[in-house]
C-alpha cells in the first residue's frame, strides 16, 4: 500500500514507542554497594532534615531533596532498577551532588540556579506530594535583559530510565553549553507513560516551575518530542494547541487501535472502552493544527510514520478539506508541515531535522481571533479565547469555529468567551445575542437557543453538569490531588470489602513503581471538609466497612446496600459484586468522589506499549466476584447531568 505521502508503506504494528530495548538482566548490586549508598543517603537525609528545621522554603529544598528521592526509589526497586553496574556509581554521584547543594543552602546560597549548561531542578507535585525532577539547558549568555524563547522537550521511551539516570543525564553526551538563543526544559514525565494522566500533569507542573525560575517568554514556547515523546507532542500539541507557539512531533503514535492492535484483546475494546479512546487518540483532534504551528515527522522506513499519515488523512477528510502542497518528503497545508526522512528508520534524518528547525524558528503567532477548535471531552476544552465548558454528549465530536464574536458550534452546550470587544455583537449558530455585556461572557444552550449569563454561578447553575475537570472517567481523578480513604469499620459478612482492599493495594504498588510517587492514604475518619475541599477522595471498601462511603452513598445516583447494587435499571446481588465509579463528591461537588478504583489499567499496560494506558471502565462499573476472579458485569458512562443513561 501507499501512504498519504505517496510513499510505499508496509504497516508493521510495533509495541512501545521506544528506541531502547532492555537486552540484559539488571545488575544486582552487592551488599557492600547497597550499604555504601544507604550510608551516604542517610548523611544527605540528615542534612535535609536540618535544613527543614531551619524553615528552608520547600521550593529551594526540593532542588536538594530530589537527590535523596532518586536513591530512595532505586533502592526500593533494587532488584530491577540498577539496570547496569554504573547505576551504583551514578547513585553515589547523585548523593554527592545533593550533599554539595545542601551545604550551599546551609550558607544561604544556591549556585546551581546561576549555572549554564544542563541544570537539574525539582518541584513538589500537587497530585501526590511527590518530588519530581526536571532539567534545564541554559545558554551561555543567559539571562540578559529580556524574556527568552523556550523549547519543552519530551523524551522517548527508555526502559532504563529512573530518577538516578535522569539526574545523571546522557552518559554519551557532553554537558550542553548551548550557544542557541533558547532555553530548554527537559521533562521527566514520571518515566514512561506517553505523558498521559499524571504524566501529562507533570509536563505542565514542570513548565510552571520552569517559568517561575527562569525568564521565559510565555508566548514563545515550542513543544518537541520524538518516539514516545513524539506521541506526547502529538497529543499535548493537539489537545492544548493555544499553549504553544509551535509543536514538533517526531514519529510516535496518534491512534490506539491500529498502533497497538497486536497487544489488544477482545476484552480491551468493549463499547465504553472504544468511546474512551477519544480522550487520548490525537488523530481525533487533528483539526486543532489550525490553532498553532505544527511540524510532523517520520522516517520513510519507520512504521511510526503512520502517526503523520493518520493526521494528514484526517485533515484531508475533515470539514475543512485541507490540501497539502509539495512532494512526498515535504508537504504543507495551513499551519502544518509534514516531513518524511528519506531512507530513514526510527530516527531523525539530518536534512529533515534542519528543515524542521528552520520552520519552528521562523513561524509567527497564529491569529488568536481565528477559532477552528475540536474536542471530544471537556477535559481538553480550552482554546485560549474560547473554552468549551459543556457538551451535548461526551466522547462525540464537538467543534467551535469562526471568530470570538461570530461562532458556529456542534455538540456544544456551554461556552466561555474571553477578550471580547464590549461594543461588538455576539452571533452564535446564527443567533444574534446582541452586544457583549463584558469582556468575558458565559453562554449556555437550552433547546437549541443560546443565552448569555451575567455570572459564572448563574452559568453553572445548581444542578450537576459535566464540565472541565469534572467530567470523568474514573482515570481522570488521578491527574490532580487525590487522597485514599481506607476503611476502618468491620465489613459485613459476604461483602466485597476484601476485593476492594486488594484493588487499593495493587493501585498503590503500581502507582509507586510506574508513576514515581507514594499515594497519600488516611483512615476514612480522617477525611475532613478541608481534605474534601482540596483533593479528590478515593474510598475503598463497601458501605459497611468505609465510614466515609457510608456517609455519602445515599446521595449517589446509584444504589448500594447489603442486598444489591443498582445502576439505572440494572441490579446485581451485593454479596458477589463490587461497585467502582466516579462522581462529584456530595460533600464538595467541585471535586471527585472515586469508589474502589485507582487507574482502570495496571502493571501489564505500563509494561507494554504506553498506547494501552486508556480507560477500561468508563464512569462506573459493577464487578462480579468469583473467588479471586473478577469480571465486568456492566460498565458505562453517566450522562451530562451525572445520571445513569
Amino acid at each position: 500500500m501507499r501512504n498519504a505521502f505517496g510513499i510505499a508503506l508496509f504497516v508493521v504494528l510495533v509495541a512501545p514507542a521506544s528506541i531502547d530495548a532492555q537486552s540484559r538482566e539488571p545488575y544486582q548490586p552487592t551488599a557492600q554497594e547497597i550499604k555504601a549508598i544507604e550510608s551516604r543517603k542517610a548523611e544527605l537525609d540528615q542534612s535535609i532534615e536540618a535544613l527543614r528545621n531551619e524553615l528552608t522554603p520547600d521550593h529551594e529544598l526540593a532542588d536538594v531533596e530530589i537527590f535523596s528521592k532518586a536513591t530512595e526509589w532505586i533502592l526500593r526497586y533494587r532488584d530491577s532498577e540498577f539496570y547496569r553496574q554504573h547505576y551504583v556509581q551514578d547513585s553515589l554521584d547523585t548523593l554527592a551532588i545533593g550533599q554539595a547543594r545542601a551545604r550551599a543552602l546551609e550558607r544561604g546560597e544556591r549556585p546551581w540556579i546561576r549555572r549554564t549548561g544542563r541544570v537539574v531542578r525539582a518541584y513538589r507535585s500537587r497530585v501526590d506530594g511527590s518530588l519530581q525532577p526536571y532539567s534545564v539547558v541554559v545558554p551561555k549568555n543567559y539571562p540578559g535583559d529580556r524574556r527568552w524563547p523556550a523549547d519543552v522537550i519530551l523524551h522517548g521511551r527508555n526502559s532504563r530510565l529512573n530518577e538516578v539516570s535522569f539526574l545523571r543525564g546522557p552518559r554519551d553526551e557532553p554537558d550542553p553549553e548551548s550557544d542557541a538563543e533558547v532555553l530548554r526544559l527537559e521533562v521527566y514525565g514520571r518515566t514512561n507513560n506517553a505523558y498521559r494522566w499524571a504524566g501529562e500533569t507533570d509536563v505542565f507542573e514542570a513548565l510552571a516551575a520552569f517559568e517561575r525560575e527562569y525568564r521565559v517568554d510565555r508566548r514563545n514556547v515550542v513543544l518537541r518530542g520524538f518516539s514516545m515523546g513524539g506521541a506526547g507532542a502529538w497529543h499535548l500539541g493537539l489537545h492544548h494547541p493555544t499553549r504553544w507557539k509551535a509543536v514538533e512531533a517526531g514519529a510516535g503514535f496518534t491512534d490506539t487501535l491500529t498502533y497497538a492492535k497486536n497487544s489488544l484483546t477482545e476484552a480491551d475494546t468493549r463499547p465504553w472502552q472504544r468511546a474512551a479512546l477519544h480522550i487520548y487518540d490525537a488523530v481525533d483532534y487533528a483539526r486543532n493544527v489550525l490553532m498553532t504551528n505544527f511540524v510532523g515527522y517520520g522516517g520513510e522506513d519507520d512504521p511510526q510514520l503512520q502517526a503523520s499519515v493518520n493526521i494528514r488523512e484526517a485533515l484531508e477528510k475533515g470539514p475543512d478539506g485541507l490540501r497539502f502542497r509539495g512532494g512526498p518528503l515535504e508537504s504543507s497545508a495551513s499551519h502544518t508541515l509534514l516531513l518524511v526522512g528519506p531512507g530513514t528508520k526510527h530516527r531523525w534524518h539530518p536534512g529533515s531535522r534542519a528543515r524542521s528547525e528552520r520552520q519552528i524558528r521562523s513561524v509567527g503567532h497564529i491569529n488568536p481571533d481565528s477559532i477552528q477548535f475540536t474536542t471530544h471531552t471537556t477535559a481538553f476544552g480550552d482554546a485560549g479565547l474560547v473554552t468549551i465548558d459543556g457538551l451535548d454528549s461526551h466522547y462525540e465530536h464537538a467543534t467551535v469555529t469562526g471568530s470570538k464574536h461570530q461562532l458556529a458550534t456542534s455538540n456544544v452546550s456551554r461556552l466561555i468567551l474571553r477578550s471580547l470587544s464590549v461594543s461588538g455583537p455576539i452571533v452564535i449558530d446564527e443567533q444574534d445575542l446582541g452586544p457583549a455585556p463584558a469582556s468575558t461572557v458565559w453562554l449556555s444552550k437550552d433547546d437549541d437557543a443560546w443565552r448569555i449569563h451575567d455570572s459564572l454561578s448563574s452559568f453553572r447553575g445548581e444542578s450537576l453538569q459535566k464540565r472541565p475537570g469534572l467530567q470523568g472517567p474514573i482515570d481522570d481523578a488521578f491527574r490532580e490531588s487525590f487522597v485514599l480513604a481506607m476503611p476502618t469499620a468491620k465489613s459485613a459478612p459476604g461483602s466485597a470489602h476484601e476485593a476492594a482492599v486488594n484493588i487499593a493495594e495493587d493501585f498503590r504498588r503500581t502507582w509507586a513503581k510506574y508513576l514515581r510517587g507514594d499515594t497519600i492514604a488516611v483512615d476514612d475518619t480522617a477525611i475532613t471538609p478541608a481534605v474534601a475541599r482540596d483533593s479528590h477522595v478515593v474510598v475503598f471498601g463497601d458501605p459497611s466497612s468505609n465510614r466515609y462511603l457510608a456517609s455519602v452513598v445515599g446521595k449517589l445516583p446509584v444504589t448500594w446496600n447489603s442486598k444489591e447494587i443498582r445502576v439505572g435499571s440494572q441490579a446485581f446481588p451485593a454479596r458477589n459484586h463490587l461497585l467502582r465509579m466516579i462522581y462529584p463528591n456530595p460533600n464538595n461537588p467541585s471535586r471527585y468522589l472515586v469508589i474502589n478504583s485507582g487507574h482502570t489499567f495496571g502493571e501489564k499496560e505500563f509494561k507494554g506499549t504506553n498506547a494501552l494506558l486508556y480507560p477500561r471502565l468508563g464512569d462506573w462499573a459493577v464487578i462480579k466476584l468469583d473467588g479471586k476472579t473478577q469480571s465486568v458485569a456492566a460498565a458505562g458512562f453517566f450522562d451530562e447531568a451525572w445520571q445513569p443513561k
